[in-house]
């Protein structure tokens, strides 16, 4: 059974139009389906620009946008040969860690290959026949990758490539397509879950730099940690991605995304109903890729037929959204399994602090000096520092900068996420207010308001103790681990082992996607899905198609959500 919405052609163009990573959109679809502010505009110049970049955003911040959007505008302006590159597949790779003495050799060549095959395609883009041996190490490049990223037992390339000979290679190939320069623009470049990887990465990425390279990564805010060498703002600029709910033009871009992307049938929906989209918008806390999710709940594109919007869908598709957000996070219990306690007690200060919002706002009028953001007492401790950096990466708290209260000390401050501010009423907005209460609330908070707070007070005195590090004990006696870096028991003498990252991910049940309970209960019900993996092995999408009611536009989300588990 399908969920097209009156043909098959149909059901697949709403799947490109709500198809919420922009790597998978065609260079059309991209242009014709984003908006372009000023502030877009600076960004694109930089990434096209010399020198090296962070792009730095929690997901679905648009950052793939902004890289593929530089990458078509330099495929065209034939000044520099760009490179489009994308490393999501990196956890993947996570296993070699626990089973292969030359791990890092390994990735490291995948890492350069993955940059090779990617020259190629930008090759194929302009129209010029690519240097023999340009297709030569691609051809032998792409088995390897291929390889790598299916779990099968890859041999290395036959040629060994080190970081300054593909600098060379970039540099020659650049001169013989025509073009001055080569920018690598290499998306979803931080691996977060994997430290070995994330600082060799960077070592790569540091080594790949000259007149005539550059290089710009996107990165997450807060959890991206960097090698030794490599230092933010010496080594690269870094440059924010995060459209900022505070900014002037933040509602009229939204509205140009809502308009530039749904067809007219849809558009015409939400007619007269302006405070819907921004009331969507504001929920959204600037990540364009939740906003277009709230917009196909409430306008019944996941059921399979569309539907008029109102404020209960609205309001509907908030709590999905808040609690896609909140998902996220807490799937850090399965990414950091040694930080499992602390994503525990991060979603206590969560709560905690939507509490103290909402005491806050409790006085405010509506529409005027009301706040989402929290201040806290400086000095933050290490384990604070880790929620905190955790949490931004998730998207619920975002760093809103310090400020001296003098006598009363230093208070970082932290903006929560305004979906999670609205289904918690930390607005304090009553159980009958207006949409229109909503907005003008989020839209003229105060630069100087904010709830002052110590962690202690948030979390209780002894929050220190439970931040501690979730370590395996011993396979073979039981014993507690005496720390993180310990290689044997100090029991038995046993060797330890950590086990893969990426294959408990891949053998988590389907639950832990973040799916409806409807689609779970079909899938168990009528295909043999049953973990994460199982989904991945269903490239063509056979068995997740023997739902009801699961057709192009819904077996496209699932396999998403499966990827983005098991990814960066």
């Amino acid at each position: 059974m399908s969920d097209d919405l009156g043909t098959t052609d149909a059901a697949a163009a709403l799947t490109a139009i709500f198809e919420e990573r922009a790597e998978n959109l065609s260079r059309d679809e991209l242009w014709r389906w984003s908006a372009e502010t000023g502030r877009d505009r600076a960004l694109l110049t930089k990434l096209k620009g010399s020198g090296a970049k962070l792009l730095s955003g929690p997901r679905g911040s648009g950052k793939s946008t902004l890289l593929r959007k530089a990458y078509f505008v330099m495929i065209d302006e034939d000044q520099a040969l760009p490179t489009y590159v994308n490393f999501s597949r990196s956890l993947a790779l996570e296993p070699l860690f626990h089973h292969r003495a030359n791990a890092l050799q390994i990735f490291r060549q995948w890492v350069v290959y993955k940059i090779v095959t990617g020259v190629l395609e930008s090759y194929t883009l302009i129209g010029t026949a690519p240097p023999e041996n340009l297709a030569a190490l691609a051809a032998d490049g792409t088995r390897f990758i291929h390889d790598l990223e299916t779990g099968q037992s890859a041999a290395l390339p036959s040629r060994l490539l080190s970081p300054s000979e593909l600098l060379v290679l970039l540099e020659e190939w650049a001169a013989t397509s025509g073009r001055v320069r080569s920018v690598l623009l290499l998306d979803d470049a931080a691996h977060a879950f994997s430290p070995e990887q994330q600082r060799d990465f960077f070592e790569v990425f540091r080594a790949l730099r000259s007149r005539h390279v550059a290089a710009k990564a996107a990165v997450y805010p807060g959890i991206t940690s960097y090698s030794p060498y490599f230092h933010v703002g010496h080594e690269a600029e870094l440059l924010e991605a995060w459209y900022s709910p505070d900014d002037d033009m933040y509602l009229s871009t939204m509205r140009s995304v809502a308009s530039s992307r749904l067809p007219p049938s849809l558009y015409d929906q939400l007619q007269g109903r302006a405070e819907i989209i921004d009331y969507l918008a504001l929920a959204s806390f600037g990540l364009p890729r939740g906003f277009l999710n709230m917009l196909s709940f409430v306008l019944g594109v996941e059921e399979g037929s569309t539907s008029r919007p109102t404020r209960r869908r609205a309001e509907q598709a908030v709590a999905v959204h808040a609690e896609s957000v909140r998902n996220i996070f807490s799937a850090l219990r399965d990414k950091l399994p040694r930080f499992k306690k602390f994503v525990d007690v991060g979603m206590e200060l969560q709560r905690s602090i939507a509490a103290g919002l909402r005491s806050y706002n409790q006085s405010k009028p509506p529409g005027r000096d009301k706040t989402a953001i929290i201040g806290l007492a400086d000095p933050v401790n290490a384990e604070l520092d880790r929620i905190l950096a955790m949490a931004e990466y998730a998207g619920i708290l975002r760093r809103a900068g310090s400020v001296s209260r003098g006598i009363k000390g230093v208070f970082h401050k932290y903006s929560l996420h305004y979906a999670i501010v609205l289904v918690e009423n930390s607005l304090s907005l009553g159980k009958s207010f207006s949409l229109e209460d909503a907005i003008r609330s989020l839209s003229n908070t105060s630069a100087h308001a904010f709830v002052r707070s110590r962690p202690s007070v948030l979390l209780g005195p002894d929050y220190e103790r439970r931040c501690v590090l979730n370590l395996a004990p011993c396979e073979n006696c039981g014993a507690p681990r005496v720390s993180e870096d310990a290689r044997f028991c100090m029991r038995c003498g046993a060797e330890l082992r950590n086990a893969s990252i990426y294959e408990e991910l891949t053998r988590a049940p389907i639950d832990r996607l973040p799916l409806t309970p409807n689609k779970v209960m079909g899938l168990k019900a009528y295909s043999a899905v049953r973990t994460v993996q199982d989904i991945l092995l269903d490239e063509e999408s056979k068995e997740i198609r023997k739902v009801p009611y699961v057709g192009p536009v819904w077996s496209a989300r699932i396999r998403n959500a499966a990827e983005e588990y098991v990814s960066v």
